[in-house]
């Protein structure tokens, strides 16, 4: 009986051996000079102290606000946080290797979804790409809430496409939406292209998977639910301001809109194409999708669900008026990534194929050597722990002489190393360190700096 489990578990090793390579290999690209590529800001500071809140029992009911109306989303991405500070013992990185540990989760899910519409050669391709792609390897290397959106894209995505056939795809697609409710409020934007889809090709739908998909529903708003029982349903009316901002605020450009639209999907492929490039290369892969949608039987329904996901929230932000942020139409990214799979699947000339992927690889591995994030948390928290070794963790001020925005982070990192200095210094106070970011800001000379982060001090002995 062992003998026989080690032959399976072998055979199923070597089946599995390329994606459990390249997984290896993504993971080698996003912990490379790690902490210095990755930012500890605004949001980020934000969901650590929230987590810092799950863990001495105080349970979170919201998740982080959006930019539009300041409704928040769920509180999952806090939770899983929170799990990964929990065995960090909250060291800022966290969330970081939260979002890569997603990020790993989504090249797998790619290259599955693209294995069954297409073939393991094209998720194989799929899955390459996503784990060289200098864009994809910034993001992963974002901790924030919407790192967790491409993975629950991907799941509404697949969950919609086996929906015809497959009785647990609408729980699928449920899954992925409760998902992407704690991700970013762009998960609303798939509601139409879902709904119209499903018009087209009717969905199996059973009683038992019926209940299942509004039980996951369910829970992933109840938290929601219950603040706003709580509140006077303050989030549900940010919610509804929303809409009313996009009938009565100030019209978005139409021109950025686009400019959103073809980088974030040519983006995958290089960040760095000049944009009468962006536009050409979008355009033309649109259109292969569209010959593809009349001329190949089999795809057809993957190309139309792509087209969809694509095309109709960028339909719906060019009617959109006040706030627009460009990553919000990040819901572009996993169609265009299944449309590039289509095209794979139809490149038979293996040196063409290996000619186009030497090229990508190329340009985005000279791109990846040279990433840079100034103000990164590795110069946060050098200087914070310079701060610490200098003046102990308390009888001290220091004093946040930064351009606005760039303050954010010291808070948490102050309270990580267990120090309470007095932020901005009181009255009268003597030893002030005083953190300069940019370098030079209103002319402060730095005694030391790091990634354009400086300290200056005073009152020492």
């Amino acid at each position: 009986m062992r003998q026989l489990l080690s032959k399976k578990f072998l055979i199923n090793f070597k089946k599995y051996l390329p994606i459990i390579l390249i997984a290896a290999f993504a993971v080698l690209l996003r912990l490379y000079l790690f902490e210095k590529r990755v930012s500890f800001d605004a949001d980020q500071e934000e969901i650590a102290f929230k987590a810092k809140e799950i863990l001495t029992g105080n349970p979170v009911l919201l998740g982080p606000k959006t930019s539009l109306g300041g409704f928040s989303i769920g509180p999952g991405f806090t939770y899983l946080w929170a799990v990964f500070a929990l065995f960090l013992k909250g060291d800022p990185l966290s969330g970081a290797f939260l979002s890569v540990f997603l990020g790993i989760l989504f090249i797998i899910g790619i290259y599955l979804v693209a294995k069954k519409i297409f073939s393991e050669k094209v998720g194989l391709i799929l899955a390459f790409m996503v784990t060289l792609s200098v864009n994809f390897i910034q993001w992963d290397q974002l901790p924030w809430a919407p790192s967790l959106f491409y993975l629950s894209e991907l799941i509404v995505f697949y969950g919609v496409y086996i929906s015809g056939k497959n009785k647990w795809g609408i729980p699928l697609v449920a899954l992925g939406l409760g998902m992407g409710l704690q991700s970013h409020f762009a998960v609303f934007l798939l509601f139409i292209p879902i709904l119209v889809y499903l018009l087209l090709y009717r969905p199996v739908v059973e009683k038992k998977q019926f209940l299942i998909s509004l039980i996951t529903i369910i829970a992933s708003v109840m938290p929601l639910v219950i603040y706003d029982f709580m509140h006077g349903f303050i989030n549900f009316q940010r919610l509804l301001s929303i809409f009313r901002l996009g009938i009565e605020g100030e019209e978005v450009s139409k021109l950025k809109i686009m400019a959103a639209l073809g980088g974030n999907c040519v983006n995958i492929i290089w960040t760095h194409f000049p944009w009468f490039l962006v536009y050409g290369i979008f355009a033309l892969i649109l259109l292969y999708s569209f010959w593809g949608i009349i001329k190949d039987k089999k795809y057809r329904p993957a190309l139309i669900l792509s087209d969809l996901f694509l095309l109709i929230p960028f339909i719906t932000f060019l009617f959109y008026k006040s706030n627009f942020s460009e990553y919000y139409l990040m819901s572009a990214v996993v169609p265009f990534l299944v449309i590039l799979g289509y095209i794979f699947s139809n490149l038979r000339n293996k040196f063409t194929l290996f000619v186009v992927l030497g090229i990508f690889s190329f340009l985005n591995f000279v791109s990846f050597i040279y990433i840079y994030r100034p103000m990164n948390l590795y110069a946060k928290r050098t200087i914070v722990q310079e701060i610490v070794k200098k003046g102990g963790t308390s009888g001290y001020g220091v004093s946040l002489s930064v351009q606005l925005g760039y303050g954010f982070g010291y808070r948490y990192l102050f309270d990580y190393y267990q120090a309470k200095p007095d932020i901005p210094p009181v009255k009268n106070q003597t030893k002030i360190f005083t953190i300069v970011s940019p370098l030079g800001y209103e002319g402060i000379e730095p005694m030391v700096s790091t990634d354009g982060v400086g300290l200056r001090w005073e009152g020492l002995k």
